[in-house]
């Protein structure tokens, strides 16, 4: 057996470290978790800091209060709306699921690929294993 290539011992450290990771719902609710409990060590350590346009004091606000439990509840849509990429982000994975449950991207990719000229029709072929696997991935 040939000795593994330091690159290949990187590429599969990190495959092995990504497939570790739990699912991204998990991750967020950590996430979540982690900044409540930020928040609560911050508030009682007194962390504070000045806004960098307004120069005025900000401090760090108990979310596990009941104070803070309301201001998450009301400001939860204001937030998830005002993220600007949102929108754009929705949009287009709705289309690219819609366009892969309707086998719009497989068929599309099999024209390209018998409708390329010879000259081009290894790269077309990387070139559409490339799409087509990234159109499976599980977003």
């Amino acid at each position: 057996m040939a000795k593994e290539k330091f690159s290949d011992k990187i590429l599969n450290f990190i495959e092995k470290t990504g497939n570790a990771l739990p699912h991204p719902v998990t991750l967020f609710a950590i996430c979540a978790g982690l900044v409540l409990a930020a928040s609560f060590i911050g508030s009682h350590l007194g962390w504070s800091v000045a806004h960098p346009a307004t120069k005025e004091i900000v401090t760090v606000e108990n979310l596990l209060t009941i104070q803070g439990l309301h201001r998450i509840m009301i400001q939860l849509v204001p937030n998830f709306t005002g993220f600007a990429p949102l929108g754009i982000v929705l949009v287009a994975m709705l289309g690219i699921g819609v366009a892969e449950q309707s086998g719009l991207i497989n068929s599309s990719i099999k024209l390209v690929v018998l409708y390329s000229p010879k000259k081009l029709l290894t790269f077309t072929i990387v070139l559409a294993g490339i799409l087509s696997n990234i159109a499976r991935l599980p977003f």
